[in-house]
């Protein structure tokens, strides 16, 4: 695919699948970690989110000194080590990311400034049991960098990945949906990438830092206000206040969403944010409660309507009730009573006769619409209400209508795209970055650059995930290669 142009300055069908983490009963993993799905297929067996060469090479010189040791290949020519990954990483179609994670997890070369030779040796861990000796002259022939990265990497992707698709399980047994006792903790992978990591890794804690070294390199830092879609769960999630909360339905999405800025994203990758409370109903549902009591929803909030002659008076019908449990509120922030003042209380525009100004009033208070562009984002197709303007005045001033969280923009005369977040827009600023975190470059609005230049700028976006304490398997846990 062809990158667009981005300057360094500056409805599709959806199975909504509810995707409740499964854990093993075990005190001693790390939240958010599932023992169950540690990696997903796209992770190890993909190169469809993966680096290139160039963000290869960079990032191990970011992390330490391993891009350019000189190694020898196993056609006898001395090559740099990054150029070594990169070609086992394409000979067998696996992701460089993983490789670079397991690096780290067996022998702490990525981020290691001077790496000993005995740790290129047996870079991997491959060959290497846990009562094995490095010096078993049964397993030299595994010895050395190259032949480390072509035996691992073709090991996963012959011996676990083709195996699995042919007989449903690796050589050594572990296959998708057959539950296994791993120190002691039954644990049945959901997918071949699961699968086969504990082929190669056959136990929790070995597995535990691969997934905590992939999280603290790979997961995505997504802005507030982000629409994602986790693969292959498929779950829809509204990254707010730095949680994935879960959509219960496609129109509980839309109410809140632009469905265009939908980003597809690893499941592995979300598991970084912690798992909030399911949005289960749309934006203004009427909701009542064991008590009797009416709220309407509004986003975050839900607004008790003090009584009937109010419901009606404010032009809501009965049969738009819908009764629910407490814990179907519990979430929801509780807001400022709703009485008859409060007009308009699902949202209208409105304006006076022979004026410009338009207006959006929600649960009595007004914002007014600045820019014609928000009437084309936002009320396509919809007329203000025409109004006394007596009647406007007497109404309660917000802020003006703002652009919403997530929304991906770019000024009329300027290439550099920025994406909204709390009423600020944070530069992107290189189209890897765009690319990286699953944005479609289909989703920008170009608005105008006195409109884009009132909002204040925030911290250009970067991709660092949540800061997360290293766990560095220093021993190598790989089983011997005769018994994977």
């Amino acid at each position: 695919m062809q990158k667009k142009l981005f300057t360094i300055i500056g409805l599709f069908a959806i199975a909504l699948m509810p995707m409740a983490p499964v854990f093993a009963d075990s005190p001693d993993l790390t939240a958010g970690f599932d023992p169950n799905a540690v990696l997903t297929d796209n992770d190890i067996f993909s190169l469809s989110d993966s680096m290139s060469h160039d963000s290869l090479v960079n990032f191990l010189r970011s992390k330490g000194a391993l891009a350019d040791i000189q190694v020898m290949d196993i056609d006898g020519t001395e090559h740099s080590a990054a150029d070594v990954i990169w070609e086992f990483a394409n000979m067998y179609q696996i992701n460089p990311k993983y490789l670079l994670a397991t690096l780290q997890k067996e022998q702490s070369l990525v981020e290691d400034p001077a790496p000993s030779q005995r740790q290129l040796d047996w870079a991997m861990g491959f060959g290497v049991c846990d009562s094995c000796s490095k010096d078993d002259p049964a397993i030299q022939n595994y010895k050395g960098f190259a032949n480390q990265m072509y035996y691992a990497a073709r090991q996963m992707r012959e011996k676990y990945y083709i195996s699995i698709l042919i007989n449903g399980t690796t050589i050594s047994g572990m296959g998708p949906g057959i539950t296994k006792i791993i120190d002691g903790i039954p644990v049945t992978p959901v997918n071949a990438a699961t699968a086969s990591v504990y082929s190669y890794t056959p136990h929790i804690h070995g597995n535990l830092n691969l997934w905590t070294i992939w999280r603290r390199w790979f997961t995505k830092n997504f802005p507030d206000g982000s629409l994602v879609q986790g693969t292959p769960s498929k779950t829809m999630y509204w990254i707010r206040f730095g949680e994935r909360r879960p959509f219960a339905s496609i129109a509980a999405a839309q109410s809140l969403t632009n469905l265009d800025n939908l980003m597809t994203v690893s499941d592995s990758e979300l598991a970084a944010y912690p798992l909030g409370a399911t949005i289960q109903f749309p934006n203004y549902s009427l909701l009542k409660d064991p008590s009797g009591k009416i709220w309407l929803l509004v986003e975050n909030e839900r607004r008790q309507i003090i009584n009937m002659d109010t419901f009606h008076a404010l032009g809501f019908i009965d049969d738009e009730i819908e009764n629910v449990k407490d814990a179907d509120l519990a979430s929801y922030d509780i807001g400022d009573k709703i009485t008859s003042a409060n007009v308009y209380p699902t949202g209208e525009l409105v304006q006076a006769p022979n004026t410009k100004a338009v207006w959006y009033v929600e649960v009595g208070v007004k914002h007014l619409i600045e820019n014609g562009t928000i009437l084309t984002m936002y009320f396509r197709g919809q007329r203000p209400k025409k109004v006394a303007q007596a009647t406007i005045d007497q109404l309660e001033t917000g802020d003006p209508y703002r652009m919403k969280d997530g929304e991906l923009v770019k000024s009329n005369d300027s290439p550099a795209v920025f994406v909204i977040e709390h009423g600020d827009k944070r530069l992107i600023p290189s189209g890897d970055i765009f690319e990286s975190l699953g944005w479609k470059w289909s989703s920008i609005t170009s608005v105008p650059s006195n409109f884009l230049a009132t909002y204040s700028d925030g911290d250009p976006v970067g991709n660092a995930p949540p800061v997360i304490a290293d766990a560095t398997d220093t021993s190598s846990t790989a089983t011997a290669a005769l018994q994977k």
